[in-house]
């Protein structure tokens, strides 16, 4: 097991889009024990997703997993999925309003508008074809993980740079009244 360092805002590989992954790449050995090495970082730094430009990749992959934890007691229990060059072919016309973080952000919460449905098509650690549906809480780990692969963070999303705030803040005096949606 591995920790990756993660990219942090003003670093320029999380304004880059990032490359596909390409079939013999993913057959890799090291591009294999790369992918557990961010499921790794992702789970040892409370996260519920990571892109690999947070990790200094610029590669179309990210991983997702959620259970509650220290900075996301709310988490539902997501198991664990990798997917490689994801694609969002359909976002739903009903929006949601929600708080979001990001391991490259360091303790900051800001809401964000995201679809509550959307499907993506992708491919497996194995570069295996998949596509699911996904909505609510997934929805928006997916939107924000994906929008990383594009070079967009979620504060670029922000209508209402009101709400950006320390995480200390965010749990004194937002996170008891509401309950929203968070993701990365």
């Amino acid at each position: 097991m591995a920790i990756l360092n993660v990219a942090k805002l003003g670093n320029p590989i999380l304004r880059k889009r990032a490359k596909r992954v390409t079939l013999d790449e993913a057959l890799l050995p090291s591009f294999q024990h790369f992918l557990d090495d961010m499921v790794d970082t992702m789970q040892e730094l409370d996260g519920v997703g990571l892109a690999a430009p947070q990790v200094f990749s610029s590669k179309q992959i990210v991983v997702i997993g959620s259970e509650a934890n220290g900075r996301y007691p709310n988490a539902p229990n997501i198991s664990l999925l990798v997917m490689l060059n994801p694609t969002i072919t359909f976002y739903s016309e009903e929006t949601e309003e929600g708080w979001e973080g990001c391991l490259s952000l360091d303790n900051l919460r800001g809401k964000v508008t995201r679809s509550v449905k959307i499907h993506i098509n992708g491919f497996t650690r194995f570069m295996e074809p998949i596509s699911m549906d996904a909505e609510g809480f997934l929805a928006v780990v997916f939107q924000h993980e994906i929008d990383h692969l594009k070079g967009t963070l979620f504060v670029d999303r922000m209508k209402d740079f009101s709400t950006l705030c320390q995480l200390e803040e965010y749990n004194l005096y937002w996170a008891k009244r509401e309950v929203g949606a968070e993701a990365s």
